[in-house]
């Protein structure tokens, strides 16, 4: 029997990449655009993507013999469902993959701005030595902070058992009942107005529902601290850019982290360019090679779908 045919329209890590190409007839296009891509689909069983390959109705009607969808990763916004969904198709993805690289970036991120470190670059002398250790004294410090998780899913619950043990108490919104979920007894659930008004940093970690679009606009951003730390991980369009930067312009002793923009890259009339209290970052929170690779093994649930086994990690 011929192998099935599997295109993988974005890079993968190496050895998923292998291990793939000796069960199927594999097809590299991540160097292929949209036009091209969607021209290799018609005998295509299957496809595997991460971040950039939108897969819409338009992209499933040229890949009649399509089977599975696989995301490379956590977040599902650039794959129809419900399209796939009408077809037959199933869509697989690799929910806690990036879990721990994500908490990672998080907390070097909000410590950096709660501690920053004065590095010695060069030998200094017995009064400048004094000097510098006393300007090193930073008035804040996680122990005793009130860090507010919106989104209390994986990552958010990872995060908030790290910032506890780091001294910081935690509260948390998320718009699920998710009473019983391990760990959450120890943390306090609150409305999202509490959580703004009331936290030292704010940490976004919603999902790519629709109405989460501009969720985080003016009403959000005028009841923060005028010293708030804001960390945005999630989707790039739950911030509603104009309001985040009115906010830091207002506000110079806040400081606003954004790793996920819309789109991307940056847009060059974006107004969240040129403001010194906003730090962006290109997306790299889950960018480890442990956290890529995990990502990768998504593989395995399309090969189990190839062979009409049910996937470990189903979409839905």
């Amino acid at each position: 029997m011929p192998k099935p045919i599997v295109i993988v329209s974005e890079p993968i890590a190496t050895k998923p990449h292998d291990w793939l190409a000796e069960r199927v007839q594999l097809v590299d296009a991540a160097h292929l655009n949209r036009t091209d891509l969607l021209d290799q689909l018609s005998d295509a069983h299957a496809l595997i993507v991460r971040t950039y390959t939108i897969v819409d109705a338009e992209l499933l009607d040229r890949a009649p013999n399509l089977r599975v969808v696989a995301r490379a990763g956590v977040g599902l916004d650039n794959i129809d469902l419900d399209a796939c969904r009408s077809r037959d198709i199933r869509v697989v993805h690799t929910p806690a993959a990036n879990t721990n690289a994500v908490v990672e970036y998080v907390t070097q991120m909000m410590l950096a701005s709660i501690r920053p470190i004065t590095h010695l670059d060069r030998p200094v002398s017995d009064a400048e030595w004094h000097t510098l250790r006393e300007e090193a004294i930073t008035p804040r410090t996680c122990v005793g902070e009130q860090l507010g998780i919106v989104g209390f899913g994986k990552i958010g619950s990872a995060l908030a058992r790290v910032s506890a043990a780091l001294g910081m108490r935690v509260v948390y919104h998320d718009i699920q009942d998710i009473h019983g979920h391990n760990h959450n007894h120890e943390f306090k659930s609150v409305t999202l107005e509490e959580l703004a008004a009331t936290s030292d940093v704010v940490s976004i970690h919603v999902d790519s529902r629709a109405s989460n679009h501009h969720f985080f606009a003016s009403s959000f951003f005028n009841q923060l601290k005028p010293n708030a730390i804001v960390l945005n991980t999630s989707r790039g369009f739950v911030i509603d850019e104009q309001a985040a930067g009115d906010y830091a312009q207002s506000n110079p002793r806040a400081t606003l982290i954004f790793d996920v923009h819309n789109p991307e890259p940056i847009a060059t009339d974006s107004p969240t360019n040129s403001v010194p209290n906003i730090i962006r970052t290109p997306h790299i929170a889950a960018a480890t090679k442990i956290a890529k690779a995990q990502m990768s093994w998504v593989v395995r649930d399309v090969v189990r779908v190839l062979e009409d086994q049910a996937p470990e990690f189903p979409a839905g």
